[in-house]
């Protein structure tokens, strides 16, 4: 399996938004209005691929020092089987190249335990999505210098 980042233009980031379609968006009618919101051109988008094809995905936005994490997807039957912890951990070594201090995220009630695993620390109070009405929890993870 190889982790890259591709750009809205490529076969990949396709594939990618099939299964971010299939996992978030089924059955709603404009899932491509959902899915391109104001941050998808400008957003790193992390893909896993297995044989040539996408399995995993997720997004990145840079914004000064902080980052943000959205669209985490797995194809349905590829799931439970490591690869969002694949594209996190590749976003979260490129995250450590840049000069940011915070990483958030609106994590599905369902995805808790994953990001509470990486470190990630509950905020605020549950939330329904604005896109899909799925209640969410902000979640945040700051990144500390070691000297």
């Amino acid at each position: 399996m190889e982790t890259i980042i591709t750009d809205i233009n490529s076969k990949y980031y396709k594939e990618a938004i099939s299964i971010r379609t299939e996992v978030f968006f089924k059955n709603l009618q404009n899932s491509l209005e959902l899915i391109n919101d104001q941050n998808e051109s400008k957003g790193y988008h992390f893909v896993v691929l297995k044989d040539k094809k996408v399995i995993g995905t997720g997004r990145l936005n840079l914004n000064s020092n902080l980052a943000i994490i959205s669209q985490m997807a797995v194809h349905p039957k590829n799931q439970k089987q490591g690869i969002g912890s694949l594209v996190l951990n590749e976003m979260l070594t490129f995250i450590k190249t840049k000069n940011i201090k915070q990483i958030d995220l609106c994590a599905r009630l369902t995805a808790l335990k994953f990001y509470s695993q990486k470190g990630f620390k509950k905020f605020g109070k549950e939330f329904p999505s604005k896109k899909t009405g799925v209640m969410h929890q902000n979640m945040r993870l700051e990144i500390k210098n070691v000297c």
